[in-house]
């Protein structure tokens, strides 16, 4: 029995796909040094070999990964947005504007030096600025004009012409941004590292204390007093001793209300809830450790809250006092999809997400406080999130026309406002729209190597 495997992957171009996918992770793991070429490029060199050996994937999927990608990286964008574009908008739109004029300027001079077919300087222009934004409005450009019939030359050429351009320079682009971004720095004397701390003190985001030291597991045990040192101390002592939480006294054979002041007798049995680091502190500091049922029979859960309460917003970890107030501890604190270093002095934003363990009853009262509480952090609002890519590409329909000329945001345009305006609202509202963070990481990743799939193949 022979098999050919040519002809087996022009009969499935769903195979054709899965392979492509092995194959520009395969060459996007080659390493040079400490430079990797990364997915991306990867997809489109190994497009352009398939492509080239005739075979085709599925028409159309790279219209759908252009749609996951954009919309998927405004909506993780979202909640940041206005936040970072309201004081320093103006910085960013300037380097935004640079970019695009110098890069429109030098695609223009090539374009009339060397006398481009239509769709070459798009497609330079988009694949010089590696946005996949760009070349799907050159794409859409292309079809009006064509349907306009403002053009006689077939649009399949014109699309082609685009397509192989941008295949072309995104590889180059995209592999000389990432060299300029690294070499950049020294050359200007610049050291990014001093600089990037400047910047997040500026933004308060201190460093974590004793970074990479913390062990954030914790545990809840039992203890019996019988250090005689300890006679007379406070809770408020012990809690300050220990770093831990009290959640229960015991004395004698029942249960007893506590406060912070409540003194420490031998003979009483404490729920003491904290960092397993602290475990041979608390050890000598009480002794005994005990198995009571009734001192341990706490709740413990742990759960993502959303800040959604402006008056929240704007105080520093150690102001919230989640572990002093509530018993509760922080994991994880997250802002736009990135993880950022637990500090006391860290400030507090609306939108960020915080990973918080405790019992049950105080972590609810902490949520009602400052947020929502994430009940299914592992489930997809796919009706949100579909909903929002087709509103998102009925308003880039929308065109306003001045003359001949129309005005729009197009495809792209629209995916992206969309995108950005749902993730805002639900940093503010997030009873909606739940997207965890490695599902969109998998939106992105994957819409956008279909897309590139789709265009390296064609």
């Amino acid at each position: 029995m022979s098999l050919d495997l040519l002809d087996l992957l022009k009969g499935h171009p769903e195979l054709v796909l899965f392979l492509l996918l092995t194959v520009a992770y395969l060459i996007g793991n080659i390493k040079i040094g400490s430079f990797d070429i990364g997915a991306p490029p990867g997809m489109l060199i190994a497009g352009l070999i398939f492509g080239h050996l005739g075979l085709r994937i599925f028409p159309g999927i790279e219209t759908i990964g252009l749609f996951l990608f954009l919309y998927a990286v405004a909506f993780q964008a979202g909640p940041a947005f206005f936040s970072v574009v309201l004081p320093e908008g103006n910085k960013y739109l300037s380097l935004a504007l640079i970019a695009t004029v110098t890069g429109f300027a030098l695609t223009w001079i090539c374009a009339v030096i060397f006398n481009f077919e239509l769709g070459v300087a798009p497609g330079l222009l988009a694949g010089s600025l590696t946005s996949p934004a760009g070349v799907a409005a050159a794409l859409e450009a292309a079809r009006d004009k064509f349907a306009s019939g403002r053009t006689q030359i077939p649009l399949e050429t014109i699309s082609s012409n685009i397509s192989v351009t941008y295949a072309l320079t995104y590889l180059v682009g995209d592999v000389l941004v990432i060299l300029l971004a690294r070499s950049l720095p020294g050359w200007l004397r610049f050291n990014l590292k001093t600089q990037a701390q400047l910047a997040a003190q500026e933004k308060h985001v201190p460093e974590e204390e004793g970074a990479g030291k913390r062990n954030w597991a914790l545990t809840l045990r039992a203890y019996q007093l019988q250090n005689p040192d300890m006679v007379g101390k406070t809770v408020a002592d012990i809690e300050e001793m220990t770093e831990c939480s009290i959640l229960r006294y015991k004395r004698g054979y029942g249960l007893i209300d506590f406060n912070l002041e409540t003194n420490l007798q031998i003979g009483d049995r404490l729920a003491i809830w904290g960092m397993v680091e602290q475990q041979d502190l608390i050890d000598r500091i009480f002794g005994t450790e005990v198995a009571d049922v009734e001192l341990l029979g706490q709740k413990i859960v742990n759960a993502e809250v959303t800040i959604t309460n402006p008056k929240v917003a704007g105080q520093t970890l150690e102001q919230l006092g989640i572990t002093t107030n509530y018993a509760c501890y922080l994991s994880r604190l997250s802002r736009a999809g990135v993880s950022l270093a637990i500090n006391p002095a860290l400030v507090i934003e609306r939108g960020d997400l915080l990973t918080i363990s405790g019992p049950q009853s105080r972590l609810d009262k902490l949520s009602d406080n400052i947020g929502y509480v994430e009940r299914d952090v592992h489930s997809t609002d796919l009706v949100t999130f579909a909903s929002g890519v087709v509103m998102g590409f009925l308003i880039g329909q929308i065109q306003i026309k001045i003359g001949d000329i129309s005005i729009g945001l197009g495809t792209a345009g629209g995916l992206l406002f969309v995108g950005i305006l749902l993730g805002y609202l639900r940093s503010i509202h997030p009873t909606f729209g739940r997207v965890p963070p490695a599902t969109l990481w998998i939106f992105k990743q994957l819409g956008l190597l279909f897309f590139l799939a789709g265009v390296g193949v064609e």
